[in-house]
């Protein structure tokens, strides 16, 4: 009964389909099984090549170490030193001074990258001299850790080497003999970390490798750090003792590849943990084979099925013919043709299918579409975060550069400001009014840079588009000169202030700019970039015109397309002006060009005037600072900088202040510890005890003195600085700064 309740398709279709189908089951498990075996024995055998590769690199790479090394001990200059530890009338002082001087030297200098210590031990293995390269690893710690080796090498006349654990890292340790005479003078002893570097050196052909200590990944050959856990989870799982008496070799998958693995464990010194490796091997071009080999059999398969049916799809062909339509929609829909509709003639099963297949292709249509644009702002996204990573290691590196140059610009600042109050000559005052200014320049510049280099959340305010405009002028200006390149600005007096982002501005100038300035180089030997600024009804137009060598009217359409660029290749990414042209839309403006070959081009940027623009009018000088006078109060003084605690102290004794200072914080404190200040002025970064410490000491033993602490610094970049000393309540002042600034804010603490 049931049987004959079933429609007629079923009845016709569920035996071809059901024999076609455990076919298929069958002749795929089958296939499957073979190959399962197949892989599994080759991946044996490439561990097994992989895992004899990986131990002759490593002894070839002891070699070579040992034999970059050794003609170090062999120089003249070398043995010279060496013998200073044995001759009775050197200074041993002096001779380890000049040990160190030169194991420095050698690890500076040696073509090993992964060297992290240099020290020389004497004939018995006591250590005379070392260098490390990074400061965390003590030369003391890293002797007593091989001091064992040490002693069984320290007669031995030729070079050798070892592994050893020290501090949760492994090293190639490295013992090079100095002789003189078929005298011992002692052993030069090279530390080479087997970071990742060596990873990437003693990997195997087409396989990765990590190194594990102390219970954790120290080194691998994968630039994925989030696979460091797996990695660990992979060793403890194939190293653990298996039912059967030994470890298997075990397939894993790595972003997205697959890989045979087998343990192991390197013979080490002073080892708290394993000192152990992962081999791993990829037969990921084996695995896709057998999968291209499965799809094949597969598709010969559905068309073997599709070819059984066909026979029986001509038997009911009248019956099954909306079947055909839905078949034909089906390869369109296959061909990416998403737009196919079927048409609805019955409500039957059929009906209901053509119609949940025509929800079913719409649905596709618009997530293909969908998907489409996602990639793009994925693509234009990546390109900014890669953009973002180089700014953001600029910035560190002007960062420090700016720290360096401020405390010699607070003092250049602060003396000339200090001989201006006494008797000069008007051509005197003038000259010093001029190094001033050219000091400020400087610090204008390095703040431009700064300003630029910085990681700034999207913000806006009112802003002068002109002030904006000459600090991309200020960080170009040397690359405009010394390309010849002349700077004309017609900027608008009254011009007024916009609500934008003046940091997303400054990069869509730079950019223009330094394309400007790039097309002039490889055009003509002299050039000029025009700036100009106008208001134009309700809109604030901006005009960066230059005589390079124009853009065809082909290339002149496509300007704003990502990723489209003249320039060769390596030399530019094709998404400066798109996404400049994306930044002007946000604001509401719009960015077009005009240009003709041979003529030069003009960028032409329109930015509206909403209602919370206003006019920029000249900001009031700030009022003079009376100059406070001491009445006998005692301020310390801390920094390591003799100039600027020298000018601190000539201008605060002019106002009857007395003054103490320390070089330090550590002399800071015995100072406190003495006697009571009224005041303490300490810098943020020195040597010792910084100025954050000598606070956080105060806290602890003296509350009242911390209270009246006072900052100088030079840190402009670092926002930890800057939130601590927010959080605390600190009156801070920042490198560089002028007497004036100095005087206003000591007497702002003295009035609170």
């Amino acid at each position: 009964m049931a049987w004959s309740r079933l429609k007629f398709q079923a009845k016709v279709l569920i035996p071809v389909v059901s024999v076609m189908v455990l076919f298929l089951i069958g002749t795929m498990w089958m296939v499957n099984s073979r190959i399962q075996r197949q892989l599994q024995s080759e991946n044996r055998l490439s561990l097994f090549y992989a895992e004899k590769a990986f131990t002759n690199a490593f002894e070839n790479r002891a070699n070579n170490l040992l034999h970059q090394f050794t003609p170090i001990t062999e120089s003249p200059e070398f043995i010279s030193l060496a013998k200073k530890f044995h001759n009775d009338t050197d200074d041993p002082k002096v001779a380890r001074d000049s040990m160190i001087e030169e194991t420095a030297e050698i690890l500076a200098n040696t073509p090993v990258i992964d060297t992290a210590l240099v020290m020389f031990v004497g004939p018995s293995g006591q250590l005379l001299a070392g260098t490390n390269r990074h400061g965390r690893l003590p030369a003391a710690e890293f002797h007593a850790a091989c001091s064992p080796w040490i002693a069984g090498i320290s007669q031995d006349e030729h070079s050798q080497s070892q592994i050893i654990q020290v501090g949760g890292s492994l090293f190639d340790i490295v013992a090079v003999p100095c002789e003189s005479d078929q005298y011992r003078l002692g052993t030069l002893i090279f530390g080479v970390e087997l970071g990742d570097a060596a990873a990437q050196q003693l990997k195997p052909p087409n396989g990765g490798v990590a190194f594990f200590a102390n219970h954790r990944l120290i080194a691998s050959t994968f630039a994925d750090r989030q696979l460091n856990s797996t990695l660990l989870d992979e060793y403890y799982r194939l190293s653990s003792p298996h039912p059967s008496g030994g470890g298997e070799d075990f397939n894993l998958r790595l972003n997205g590849e697959h890989y045979g693995a087998r343990p192991g464990q390197f013979p080490v010194l002073g080892a708290a943990g394993p000192a152990a490796y992962l081999l791993l091997s990829s037969y990921e071009q084996s695995w896709q084979t057998f999968q291209e080999a499965k799809h094949v059999l597969l598709i010969f398969s559905l068309l073997g099925i599709v070819l059984s049916t066909g026979f029986v799809w001509l038997l009911v062909r009248r019956v099954t013919q909306p079947l055909r339509q839905l078949r034909d929609s089906a390869e369109a829909v296959g061909r990416g043709d998403f737009s196919r509709r079927i048409q609805i003639q019955s409500r039957d099963e059929v009906g209901e299918l053509a119609a949940v297949f025509n929800q079913m292709t719409g649905n596709i249509q618009k997530s293909r579409e969908q998907l489409e644009k996602t990639v793009d702002i994925l693509r234009a996204t990546q390109a900014q975060l890669i953009h973002s990573e180089k700014l953001s290691a600029v910035g560190e590196f002007v960062a420090g550069v700016a720290h360096e140059l401020n405390n010699p610009l607070t003092a250049l600042i602060g003396y000339a400001e200090l001989l201006q109050t006494g008797p000069v000559s008007d051509d005197d005052r003038s000259s010093l009014q001029r190094i001033s200014n050219n000091a400020e320049r400087c610090h204008k510049i390095v703040q431009s840079l700064l300003s630029f280099a910085r990681q700034h959340p999207p913000e806006r305010k009112l802003t002068n588009i002109n002030s904006v405009i000459d600090s991309v002028i200020e960080i170009l200006i040397y690359e405009l000169r010394t390309n010849n390149i002349h700077v004309v600005k017609d900027f608008s007096p009254a011009l007024p202030r916009l609500l934008v982002d003046p940091h997303q501005l400054q990069q869509v100038f730079l950019n223009i700019v330094n394309n400007a300035r790039q097309a002039i180089e490889a055009f003509r030997p002299h050039g000029v970039i025009r700036f100009s600024t106008r208001v134009l009804g309700q809109k604030v137009q901006i005009r960066f015109q230059d005589d390079g060598p124009g853009i065809s009217a082909e290339n002149l359409a496509k300007i704003f397309n990502p990723f489209f660029t003249t320039k060769p290749v390596g030399k530019g990414t094709g998404l400066g002006l798109s996404l400049s042209y994306g930044i002007i839309q946000e604001h509401g403006g719009a960015i077009t060009a005009e240009s003709k070959p041979g003529q030069g081009t003009t960028f032409i940027i329109d930015l509206p005037i909403t209602p919370q623009a206003e006019t920029a009018l000249d900001e009031a000088p700030p009022p003079p600072t009376p100059l406070f006078q001491g009445a006998g109060r005692k301020i310390l003084v801390v920094d390591d900088e003799h100039d600027i605690l020298n000018l601190i102290c000539r201008t605060l004794e002019r106002s009857g202040y007395h003054i103490e200072t320390a070089l330090d914080g550590e002399i800071a404190l015995r100072r406190l510890r003495e006697q009571r200040f009224d005041l303490i002025v300490s810098d943020w970064k020195m040597p010792g005890v910084n100025g954050q410490q000598l606070y956080q000491r105060l806290l602890e033993t003296d509350p009242e003195a911390a209270r009246r602490v006072v900052f100088m610094t030079g840190d402009v970049l670092s926002e930890k600085t800057e939130k601590y000393l927010n959080d605390h309540g600190k009156t801070y002042l920042t490198k560089p700064f002028s007497l004036a600034d100095f005087h206003r804010a000591i007497a702002d603490f003295f009035d609170h």
